[in-house]
C-alpha cells in the first residue's frame, strides 16, 4: 500500500540580481539604437534618460560613464517599452512609428 506524504515547497522571495556596469553599458547602446529608430532627438533622449545634454553627448560619442540605480531602471523601462511595442505591433516599423504618433 502506498502512503502519500505532503511535500511543502516554499518559493524564495524574488530578489533581482543587480545590473552590472557592462550590462548597463549594453542597455545604453541599445537605447541609442531605439532612439534612432523611434526618431528621438538627442535633446529628447537626454531628457528621457534624465541626463545633462553634455553628459549624454559625451556618453554617446565615447565610453559610457557610471550609471546609477535610477538610470539602470530607466534603461530597463525603455527596453520594456520596446518589447511591449514589438508584441502589440507585428510590423516593427509600426511600433517604431507609434512613439512619434502621440
Amino acid at each position: 500500500m502506498s502512503v502519500l506524504s505532503q511535500i511543502i515547497v516554499a518559493s524564495k522571495p524574488f530578489s533581482p540580481a543587480p545590473i552590472t556596469a557592462e550590462e548597463a553599458g549594453a542597455m545604453f547602446r541599445t537605447a541609442l539604437n531605439l532612439f534612432r529608430l523611434w526618431g528621438v532627438t538627442d535633446d529628447q533622449a537626454a531628457i528621457i534618460l534624465d541626463l545633462p545634454r553634455r553628459t549624454f553627448a559625451r556618453w554617446k560619442a565615447s565610453e559610457v560613464g557610471r550609471i546609477g540605480r535610477d538610470g539602470k531602471a530607466k534603461l530597463s523601462n525603455i527596453l520594456g517599452i520596446h518589447k511591449a511595442l514589438r508584441i502589440i505591433f507585428k510590423e516593427p516599423a509600426r511600433g517604431y512609428g507609434w512613439i512619434k504618433a502621440i
